[in-house]
């Protein structure tokens, strides 16, 4: 019965990813923005803000500089090929001052990404939520703070990351019994880790599109073994080696978004650790929110005899596969489009 729950939530899971996805794309991207501030020589520091897509031109917000310093160029004047926003002069440098970044008409809930690149001291991290505006830099940085940032920041990327979410369910239904998605699960763990910390470190990098068509087909493929309900199959026989195989190519979809966000080159292991970290606690809340809600509703059932019977019919699991098919096969033709 509860794995009868489970293609039930599969399938409203589903459903709920594909009414969001008519949405523009773009309006998914919850990026932070990213606010660089190079220090130059002579008390200068030149800064730079960029936005997601998801921001729109009117939208757009600025930086202000901290009180007492005067902007000096704008443009890209004096920085050769590298894009500057502003060039102030901060007499006696930046630490301990205040950055304030301005909407011009709202924060769309989009957390500020600040990294302060130093000339000859550590580059200084902080991801800032969207409820704060203002960061003040500090004197020395806090790897306390900045492991916090990041693995708060993993977490919202798998809440946000429907087709993460998906495949976990889809996998879910595949080892049906708690022993078999246990090790599933740490097969799946062990392997996006490797490749995260592969990919984010340089050592292996495969471009971003197609590693996201592919993750979209992944999808696919748990959802036609659904379909097929095999139980010989090798997805069905060793769902922890399905798992661990498709767990190395998700691995890199999470280094494509860390690699967007950016990392400070002199904390990337605190960072990669802390996101990795987020990724994972996120994984762990939806698996066990999924399988307390599957165990609760199964027990209710067993008190309606129409409702296990509903349940219980070949149809409920056809149903729940073909809408994680559906949304799979959307997002896959979505993905190649993008390729060029």
């Amino acid at each position: 019965m509860q794995r009868a729950v489970l293609r039930v939530l599969l399938c409203l899971l589903a459903c709920m990813a594909a009414s969001l996805s008519v949405i523009p794309a773009k309006a998914h991207d919850a990026r932070p923005v990213s606010v660089l501030i190079r220090e130059l020589p002579g008390d200068r520091f030149a800064l730079r803000v960029r936005a997601p897509d998801s921001v729109t031109m009117d939208n757009r917000p600025h930086l202000l500089p901290p009180a007492g310093c005067q902007p000096v160029t704008i443009g890209d004047e004096g920085e050769g090929n590298r894009a500057t926003d502003m060039i102030i002069a901060c007499t006696g440098g930046v630490q301990g001052r205040e950055f304030e970044l301005v909407f011009p008409i709202y924060n769309p809930s989009l957390s500020t990404l600040y990294r302060l690149e130093q000339l000859g001291a550590p580059t200084i991290s902080a991801l800032l939520p969207p409820s704060e505006a203002v960061w003040q830099v500090p004197q020395e940085p806090s790897r306390l703070q900045l492991f916090g940032d990041y693995l708060r920041l993993g977490m919202e990327h798998i809440f946000g990351g429907f087709d993460h979410l998906l495949f976990i369910a889809g996998l879910l239904i595949i080892a049906a019994t708690w022993r078999r998605t246990l090790i599933a699960l740490t097969g799946f763990t062990v392997a996006h880790s490797v490749t995260l910390a592969l990919s984010t470190l340089e050592l292996v990098r495969l471009p971003s599109a197609p590693v996201e068509a592919a993750i979209a087909l992944s999808i696919l493929f748990l959802a036609a073994e659904i379909v097929r309900g095999r139980k010989d199959s090798l997805t069905y026989r060793y769902p922890t080696v399905v798992a661990s195989l498709f767990g190395l190519l998700h691995g890199f979809g999470f280094a494509s978004v860390l690699r967007e966000i950016g990392i400070p080159g002199a904390e990337i292991g605190t960072a990669l650790l802390a996101f990795n970290l987020g990724v994972e606690a996120g994984q762990i809340v939806f698996v066990a929110a999924i399988l307390g809600i599957a165990a609760l509703a199964s027990r209710l059932a067993r008190s309606q005899p129409r409702l296990q019977r509903v349940l219980a019919r070949p149809l409920a699991t056809r149903v729940a596969a073909y809408a994680l098919g559906t949304i799979s096969v959307f997002w896959l033709f979505e993905r190649v489009s993008n390729f060029a």
